[in-house]
């Protein structure tokens, strides 16, 4: 017969000799840095630094901050619940706004037990350093009177009035779409002292005056955006139709990249729009063309790495355009090994190869290339077999292979020119790109059948060295 079973507190007592310690799930705090010591940092730039708070218990961890000092550190956030086993950053941000030293101490207290309060020193001084301070010959672009199917175009300078380099993010545009952009600085770096002109063209499609601005963005510490108004025909006084991209902003190429602007609208109802999409900027050697360049909807292939820009314009059913929305998409390969190939010719073949340690090109084990494009190098199925995801054979490229994860080794990275279809010499362009970071990029001319021997790729380190041999014959025209 079964003996009864006794409920767990009463075991204990019973059967614990009175020494036994029983464990409790507690949570344990580590922090890193144990200081924030700033330095000197120039007024009034802010600069700022991770604290992170480490929960190495097996409880959640309950931390409040409270800091203690001078006004020119912020942290953010101030209360945190960290799992266990989990981490959690603390922006730390130092903003001097005179030429002192300044000093706090930042108090952290939490659950631990052993450790329910501790002091990080912070110190950071504020110096007067080269900074970078934007400036404009004008805010307001004012047009006056232009003629309707007509234009006209004016400028203003974009200055850097401060000493340290001034670096621009993209120009955001809004209001009227008949203004436009004919030079445009988006992610530009300018010196110190340094200007550069902003070309604007006014083409208005109605009398009724048009308005609009450009939004500046850029690291200048106490100006970070700026806004120049454009003004035609007396500037109107109604809301334009507004142009929105649902922007993935990134992607895994090669990879079918899908848009839609369904977020557009116009303010006075004035339906349906219609849709104007524009492929503006993509990596050198991509091939890359958008579809669908009215409707709602849009798609593209980015066939290669590099950032990709696509604009959207509505007009209302008045004919009224709206300002540009633009949508830039970096495409980083997520494979840990990505190489591309691109040629600058129509018609002529050439074909990438990728070969193992001591591997022997078209020899079907050990070399990845167009008729064998993802040989078995690890066993069925595994990440660290080649994938020659494009082979191209119309001209221009691209050709790209790709291993999810490379085993340990060197790889050697080949181009052979196959076929010239009338092409005769043509320029190759190779990129390698490792942990998703471009590594090398080479160019170089090739004759029909020639092998040109690019690169050696080491893994794991991921360093990609250059081979010097000049082209030569190939000695073989397919896989054997």
């Amino acid at each position: 017969m079964r003996a009864a079973l006794l409920p767990l507190s009463l075991l204990v007592l019973a059967g614990c000799p009175q020494d036994v310690v029983v464990n409790t799930l507690v949570p344990e705090i580590v922090i890193t840095p144990g200081e924030l010591a700033y330095g000197e940092q120039a007024v009034p730039v802010p600069v700022a630094q991770d604290l992170i708070i480490s929960n190495g218990g097996r409880a959640d961890l309950q931390v409040d901050l409270a800091f203690e000092g001078d006004g020119a550190f912020t942290f953010d956030p101030m209360t945190l619940t960290i799992q266990p086993g989990e981490a959690q950053v603390v922006l730390a941000t130092f903003t001097p706004d005179t030429f002192l030293e300044f000093t706090g101490t930042l108090t952290v207290t939490s659950n631990d037990i052993e450790t329910p309060t501790v002091d990080v020193a912070v110190s950071g001084t504020g110096v007067d350093l080269p900074v970078p301070d934007i400036d404009f010959s004008s805010r307001v672009l004012d047009f006056g009177t232009v003629d309707v199917d007509s234009s006209a175009s004016d400028f203003f300078l974009l200055r850097n009035a401060g000493e340290a380099t001034l670096s621009l993010e993209a120009v955001d545009q809004s209001g009227s779409g008949a203004f436009s952009l004919i030079t445009d600085p988006s992610n530009t770096d300018i010196a110190g002292g340094g200007e550069v002109p902003v070309l604007i063209q006014y083409a208005p499609t109605n009398a009724d005056g048009d308005g609009g601005t450009l939004l500046f963005t850029s690291n200048d510490p106490d100006e970070g955006t700026v806004e120049v108004a454009l003004l035609g025909n007396g500037g109107g006084d109604f809301d334009w139709p507004e142009a929105v991209i649902n922007c993935p902003g990134s992607a895994e190429p090669p990879e079918n990249i899908s848009l839609n602007g369904d977020g557009s609208n116009d303010p006075g109802g004035n339906l349906p729009l219609s849709y104007e999409w524009s492929l503006t900027e993509r990596p050198p050697g991509s091939r890359a063309e958008l579809q669908n360049l009215v409707s709602v909807d849009t798609r593209f292939f980015a066939d290669i790495a590099g950032t990709f820009e696509v604009q959207l314009i509505v007009e209302n059913a008045q004919g009224v355009r709206s300002a540009p929305d633009r949508c830039e998409i970096a495409a980083i390969p997520t494979d840990e090994l990505h190489v591309e190939l691109t040629w600058d010719t129509s018609r002529a073949d050439l074909d990438l190869h990728l070969l193992q340690e001591d591997g022997v090109l078209f020899d079907n084990n050990t070399d990845a290339t167009w008729c064998n494009p993802r040989p078995n190098w690890g066993g069925a199925g595994t990440a660290d077999n080649p994938s020659l995801d494009i082979d191209d054979r119309g001209g221009f490229g691209p050709e790209n292979i790709n291993i999810e994860a490379p085993a340990d080794g060197e790889y050697t990275v080949a181009v052979h020119y196959f076929e010239e279809h009338g092409d005769d010499a043509v320029t190759a362009t190779v990129r390698i790109y490792s942990y998703g970071v471009l590594e090398l990029t080479r160019s170089r001319i090739l004759s029909r059948n020639e092998v040109w021997n690019v690169a050696q790729v080491n893994w794991p380190e991921g360093t990609v060295g250059v081979l010097s041999q000049e082209p030569e014959a190939a000695t073989a025209r397919s896989c054997n």
